[in-house]
C-alpha cells in the first residue's frame, strides 16, 4: 500500500509540473485597443496580451495588441507592456504577432517603461516561421532619470 501511495503523489507531482507550462495553440488573441493605467507614486501598469510563461510556448495562432495602451503615471512609477511574448524555454512558432500602434508610457521621476513585441526568452528560446509586425508602437518614460526599454522580435 506505501509503493502505490508514493506512486499517487509522484504521478500528481508529474501533473502539476506540467500543468504549469504555459501554451497558446491554434489561437486568436486580439486586444484591440485595450487600455490599462494606474496613477499615483509608486504605479504599477502591467499589460499582456497574449503571453505564456513557464516552458511556455506559443504556435499557429495570431496575437494582436494593436492600439492598445499602458501608462503609469507618478513618481517611481513601473509601465510593462508584453504582446506576443513567451518566457522560461520559450518558443514563438508560426504566429503572426501585431503590436500596431502599441503605446507603453511611464511618467515621473525614475519612471522605468518596458515594452517587448513577439519575444521568446529562456535556454532554447526559439522564434521560427513567424511575423512580427509593430509600426508606429511607443515605448516612452518621461521625467528625471527614467529609463525606457523596447523589444520588438526578440529571442535572447
Amino acid at each position: 500500500m506505501n509503493v502505490s501511495k508514493i506512486a499517487l503523489v509522484v504521478a500528481l507531482g508529474l501533473s502539476s509540473v506540467a500543468a504549469l507550462a504555459g501554451e497558446i495553440q491554434n489561437s486568436t488573441v486580439s486586444a484591440w485597443g485595450a487600455e490599462n493605467q494606474a496613477n499615483g507614486s509608486y504605479s504599477y501598469a502591467l499589460q499582456n496580451v497574449g503571453v505564456a510563461t513557464g516552458n511556455a510556448s506559443i504556435a499557429n495562432s495570431y496575437i494582436s495588441g494593436t492600439y492598445s495602451s499602458n501608462r503609469a503615471n507618478g513618481y517611481g512609477s513601473v509601465a510593462v507592456q508584453d504582446i506576443g511574448t513567451a518566457s522560461y524555454g520559450g518558443k514563438l512558432n508560426n504566429v503572426y504577432v501585431e503590436g500596431y500602434g502599441a503605446t507603453n508610457r511611464a511618467n515621473g521621476s525614475y519612471s522605468y517603461a518596458s515594452q517587448e513585441i513577439g519575444k521568446a526568452v529562456g535556454n532554447g528560446s526559439m522564434i521560427q516561421n513567424s511575423t512580427i509586425w509593430a509600426p508606429y508602437a511607443n515605448n516612452i518614460a518621461n521625467g528625471y532619470g527614467s529609463v525606457a526599454a523596447q523589444k520588438v522580435g526578440v529571442a535572447q
